[in-house]
């Protein structure tokens, strides 16, 4: 049967392969563009992007004007964890920075009924509504438009959002952040979205709405991301638990600067 994944998930596949093997241990130098070109008969522009996604993945780490080197071994089975956009864009060897586009304090009646819904929350719960533009070495990613249950948060305000809302939720809340319950979908960029996240108008990108539970059942936040359409690719797998199936997953993006 002819494989139908695109040329750049297949080599993806078989950097992987090549990696879970004896060949590589954690600290070697993995093999270059122009070794990846010849053995597997791809253009650069497809050696690339297959690296820059092991990058993103914490499989590889980028050194400039060095080359790529072994960071972590592939494991069978194993689950990516619930990580923050902080944490991911550090591990692929970028600067994560964010930019601070509204910081409010509002009423739930004030909100969409949609988000209410998703935060079993009554008209006369307070929210801090946060949005942001997530950017990795100074590129746009991601724009988020978050909604949180102020009373799980007091004093959100004296605390600066330019890093990672986790790390504030679980260091100075003592939340305990167990899961997340994300939908993704494809939709059309408007002038301001794409103004922000520095594509043209009309292109498509990928919406992810989330709500994020503490202790398992409570809801904390419900958000929308926005993903530029050329950063981003979700990867889940799946586990058998009780009879059912459940997916995990993470968004990974491109290094822009392994181009």
């Amino acid at each position: 049967m002819i494989n139908k994944d695109p040329i750049y998930q297949q080599l993806n596949n078989e950097l992987r392969e090549l990696l879970s093997g004896d060949q590589f241990k954690v600290g070697d130098k993995f093999l270059t563009e122009r070794t990846i070109c010849d053995r597997y008969d791809v253009s650069r522009t497809t050696a690339n992007k297959a690296l820059s996604n092991l990058v993103s993945e914490g499989l590889l780490k980028f050194k400039k004007g060095v080359g790529t080197f072994i960071q972590e071994k592939p494991e069978i089975g194993k689950l990516h964890s619930i990580t923050s956009f902080t944490e991911n864009t550090k591990r692929a060897g970028m600067d994560p920075t964010s930019e601070v586009l509204r910081f409010e304090r509002i009423k739930a009646s004030d909100v969409d009924v949609i988000a209410n819904e998703k935060l079993q929350i009554d008209n006369s719960e307070d929210l801090f509504r946060i949005e942001r533009l997530r950017k990795a070495n100074g590129s746009p990613m991601i724009l988020e438009d978050r909604f949180i249950v102020a009373k799980y948060c007091p004093g959100l305000f004296e605390h600066s959002l330019k890093g990672s809302l986790y790390a504030i939720f679980e260091e100075t809340y003592g939340l305990n952040i167990t899961s997340t319950d994300e939908t993704i979908q494809a939709v059309i960029l408007d002038d301001y979205q794409a103004d922000l996240l520095g594509v043209e108008s009309g292109m498509a990108g990928f919406l992810v709405s989330a709500v994020g539970y503490i202790d398992d059942e409570t809801p904390l936040w419900w958000e929308t991301t926005l993903h530029k359409p050329d950063g981003f690719e979700f990867r889940c797998k799946v586990k058998p638990k009780q009879n059912q199936q459940k997916l995990e997953g993470r968004v990974l993006f491109d290094n822009p600067n392994h181009k």
